[in-house]
């Protein structure tokens, strides 16, 4: 098993929505003709890697859209990093619940003070003649917040990039989402949310290793003013609808029917109730308990495989904002599939639709 495949699996073991990298970069890959990143001067077909939706290709299992491909299946991470390919890692942010600060150090000489921490009264900025990198200005933030230093004996998960900077990893709650956008915290102090890939701790690419610094394993949660920060700089997501799409294999036919049978009809009953359940923002608890009982009559007509529906919905609930180990949500989905599979759906005919 190469490097990168192992680097993926143990992150989407951690929770965290992966997809590939070209080998030694930070760069997504292309792997079809349409959705292959556009060269200089040139529009996709599909518009590679926004407006994904609608295109074949994610549900097909394929990793062209990059960060919105993101899957923490690990068969479809087995697949992308099959047949010796040396993909670097990526992880998606918001997807995974994280936020990555980061604090770059790119040697250039410093802006005039006004525009180190954007949005703030410079006048209430102390003294700047120090500030070299990302690393200072956010120490400076911390100072005009008189919040403890984010830096000293680094209290979350701490990577260093190979050009000399930083990159601090922390966890949001699902009432703290977070969007990628223009707007910085400050002078080379970037935010990676949303939909923006972070590259993975242990990642190498042609610059250098991405490194764990400190004694953090794991990201804290993120403090609360620093949250009210990227508030203030408008990074806060105006709709919760922050999650990543249904990355679900489409099912085999079951042991008991050709694949003529009645496996077309199982895979879109499939997706029709993996998307009512992730797209529910109400009654979340009354849709799984449908979709669970409907996929579980299909579970018990031989065409979906149990495990693959129970972890299919999980995931489905989870992108709706349910907690995955939440016993009341995990105790509905099995009454529900167990209540369909004694009462099996009959098999329609061949180009039925459910």
């Amino acid at each position: 098993m190469n490097a990168g495949r192992q680097l993926a699996l143990r992150c989407a073991v951690r929770g965290w929505w992966v997809h590939p990298l070209l080998p030694n970069s930070k760069r997504p890959p292309g792997n079809c003709h349409r959705c292959r990143p556009p060269a200089a001067g040139e529009r996709a077909a599909c518009g590679f890697p926004e407006g994904a939706d609608g295109c074949g290709c994610l549900s097909a299992g394929r990793y062209c859209h990059g960060v919105r491909a993101a899957t923490r299946d690990p068969e479809l991470i087995r697949s992308w990093w099959r047949g010796g390919r040396d993909f670097a890692v990526g992880v998606a942010t918001g997807p995974s619940g994280l936020v990555v600060v980061d604090l770059d150090d790119h040697h250039h000489p410093p802006p005039d003070a006004a525009l180190l921490l954007p949005g703030l009264d410079p006048a209430a900025v102390p003294a700047v003649g120090s500030v070299r990198s990302g690393v200072d200005v956010l120490e400076l933030l911390c100072r005009v917040r008189r919040a403890e230093s984010l830096l000293h004996a680094p209290p979350t998960l701490t990577v260093r990039t190979p050009s000399g900077g930083l990159h601090l990893w922390y966890r949001v709650g699902s009432s703290g989402r977070f969007t990628q956008g223009s707007s910085r915290l400050g002078w080379q102090v970037d935010v990676r949310a949303g939909w923006s890939t972070a590259v993975a701790p242990g990642t190498v690419t042609a610059a250098g290793r991405y490194e764990r610094f400190g004694p953090a394993t794991e990201p804290a949660r993120l403090p609360r003013w620093l949250a009210l920060e990227l508030t203030r700089v408008g990074l806060r997501a105006p709709d919760p609808d922050d999650a990543p799409p249904a990355r679900i294999r489409l099912p085999r036919p079951g042991a008991r029917h050709q694949p003529q049978d009645g496996s077309a009809y199982a895979a879109a009953a499939l997706r029709g109730e993996v998307d009512a359940v992730a797209s529910a923002r109400a009654g979340r608890n009354d849709q799984l308990n449908r979709s669970g009982f409907r996929l579980g009559q299909l579970v018990g007509a031989g065409l979906l495989d149990l495990a693959d529906v129970h972890q299919a919905l999980t995931e489905a609930a989870a992108q709706a904002g349910v907690d995955p180990g939440e016993a009341k949500a995990q105790s509905t989905l099995r009454r529900a599939l167990q209540a369909g599979m004694r009462s099996p759906r009959t098999v329609p005919s061949t180009g039925a639709r459910p």
